[in-house]
């Protein structure tokens, strides 16, 4: 399903191509999912979990900046490594086919990420700027970075990947710690 809704678009995707590729009958789908809006949301949920797991994945205990970097490069690579969970929460995972329900629903996956920020603003390593900003700018510049690659408008060579992730950590971090 993932593939085909990232290729077709998900209205394009009818459940016969879905069980189809899937070597099941449609029958068998429905016996899991109600319709095909649940399948999509399941996806992304799967793509949410994924997301929490692996920015906070082999953090150092100390150094904020050196924890924001492997953050950066985690959330980077997984996209690099999983373009079809990429392509998906560019063209799918995101309102209307995403509700904000479903959005929502899936905030759980990502308190570590958000207490991490709300932690290195209290401690006045970051700039205390609206939290929702903050996380954008930094996630935006990592997909920013995978769409250059993906597109073929930049390699992404080490020295590039540096120079996101270095330019990233500049619009965040806190230049008056006073």
């Amino acid at each position: 399903m993932l593939e085909l809704v990232v290729e077709q678009g998900v209205h394009a995707t009818p459940m016969s191509q879905v069980a189809k590729e899937a070597s099941v009958a449609v029958g068998t789908i429905y016996h899991y999912f109600n319709n095909k809006e649940q399948i999509i949301e399941e996806i992304y949920s799967m793509i949410c979990q994924d997301f929490g797991v692996v920015l906070m994945a082999n953090l150092p205990e100390e150094n904020l900046k050196e924890q924001y970097e492997i953050m950066w490069l985690n959330l980077y690579n997984y996209f690099i490594g999983n373009p079809l969970a990429f392509k998906f929460m560019e063209f799918v995972g995101v309102p209307p086919i995403i509700t904000p329900e479903i959005r929502r629903k899936n905030i759980p996956h990502f308190v570590n990420i958000k207490e991490f920020f709300l932690a290195g603003i209290l401690s006045k390593e970051l700039r205390d700027v609206n939290l929702r900003l903050m996380l954008q700018i930094t996630f935006g510049n990592v997909i920013s970075a995978a769409r250059l690659k993906f597109k073929g408008e930049l390699e992404m060579n080490d020295k590039q990947i540096n120079d996101a992730l270095q330019m990233s950590w500049d619009c965040i971090k806190n230049n008056d710690p006073s």
